[in-house]
């Protein structure tokens, strides 16, 4: 084995290493946002807006995503780069199972929580912002992951 041609090439793997955090770290926070914002949409029962997240969840759920991102939308003359490709291919799919993840999480939540909250006088925004939300992101994140 050649370790001149390996220390040769360290500083190209440190660069594709930050290079993956970077576009992982923003996909990740892509689908966060996306999971949290389309699990609240369809918790409210605003019927379009679950037409349109229920339409979002089956497409993405169910597509090739990269394959769908990279080589399709080309075709239709869309181009974006590779790296944009990865962060919204990572963000849209996981966006998607995350707003599952979520919906669930709020289901979970009984409704005395919301008429307590609601009987001491909390507004709509807080009953959900200081109430709802915290206890549905914790039972829905697993176990190995709590603190």
């Amino acid at each position: 084995m050649d370790f001149e041609v390996m220390k040769a090439y360290l500083p190209r793997f440190w660069d594709a290493l930050l290079l993956t955090l970077r576009i992982g770290g923003q996909g990740v926070a892509l689908a966060l946002a996306l999971g949290v914002a389309c699990a609240v949409a369809v918790h409210w029962k605003i019927p379009v807006l679950q037409q349109i997240v229920g339409g979002y969840i089956e497409l993405f759920r169910n597509t090739p995503l990269l394959v769908f991102l990279y080589f399709a939308l080309p075709k239709i003359g869309v181009r974006i780069s590779a790296e944009t490709c990865g962060k919204l291919g990572l963000g849209l799919l996981g966006g998607a199972y995350m707003a599952e993840t979520f919906r669930s999480g709020l289901e979970n939540i009984p409704i005395i929580q919301t008429e307590s909250a609601q009987s001491l006088g909390l507004r709509p925004a807080q009953v959900f912002g200081y109430i709802i939300l915290p206890q549905a992101v914790t039972s829905s994140v697993p176990d190995c992951w709590r603190i």
